[in-house]
């Protein structure tokens, strides 16, 4: 893309935000993204707009998959239990993840981070629960790159209390339990399609570099769902356990 059209489709993101106006595929059709640089330049865009990022989202498809990253801002972080009126969302999407936070920055270097450099800054483990939602009125319709673009549909971030012996905790085991309205959802152990999270930990710290501030001390980094993503309307309260991590709780009160 040219950075004219880098530029114009950061804005129509931006004002789909302000004005909770969600993006007809017409309206995208003359700035197709031809590419995950394409993509990522847009997030950056639209993150300096919005203020200092505090978390990163990134996940795969499978554990062999490339993985993608998108930048959530601080202001989109809460703490658990969390109230996030859903008027202030298109569609509520919960996903149930764990997340790790950074102790100490990863700047970009020539070098590339090693898996023991990588887990040497991690300093908690936490649960989470994303929220997802979108600027695009249809994001199936849109394709990949477009959510990528849309910062992985990210909407924000609920957060659990921090657990310091993160090496106690193992993810493709880990128990959990998804409770909407309190109505049992799911129950199982592990489940993040793209097994090992370190391993995206480290395709991140050498992915990100400079990208929307890079990495950095106390943020968090959340690492794919566990459970699915399950859409849930208007006044829904979601609560997740995940026993020898923690709980972590949101509601959307219309």
């Amino acid at each position: 893309m040219k950075a004219s059209d880098i530029q114009a489709a950061a804005s129509l993101l931006l004002t789909a935000r302000r004005e909770a106006a969600p993006l007809a595929a017409d309206r995208l059709a003359r700035l197709p993204i031809a590419s995950r640089a394409d993509a990522y330049a847009i997030q950056e865009r639209v993150a300096a707009e919005l203020g200092p990022v505090g978390a990163w989202k990134v996940g795969a498809s499978s554990p062999e998959a490339e993985p993608a990253r998108a930048p959530i801002q601080a202001a989109a972080i809460h703490v658990s239990p969390a109230v996030l009126p859903a008027a202030a969302f298109h569609r509520i999407g919960i996903e149930v993840e764990i997340a790790y936070r950074l102790g100490c920055d990863l700047p970009a270097r020539q070098a590339p981070y090693g898996r023991a450099e990588v887990e040497a800054a991690i300093e908690a483990v936490l649960p989470a629960i994303e929220v997802v939602d979108t600027r695009l009125a249809d994001h199936e319709a849109m394709g990949a790159l477009w959510k990528l673009a849309d910062n992985q549909l990210n909407g924000g971030l609920v957060l659990g209390a921090p657990r310091a012996d993160w090496r106690a905790v193992d993810p493709a085991t880990q128990p959990v339990r998804l409770r909407v309205d309190g109505a049992l959802v799911h129950e199982g152990r592990g489940g993040n399609a793209a097994g090992d999270p370190i391993r995206l930990l480290v395709w991140l710290a050498n992915a990100c570099g400079s990208h929307c501030g890079g990495l950095r001390r106390g943020q968090v980094v959340t690492t794919g769902t566990l459970t699915g993503l399950r859409f849930v309307g208007s006044g829904a309260e979601i609560h997740a356990a995940l026993p020898g991590l923690g709980e972590v709780a949101v509601s959307f009160p219309g």
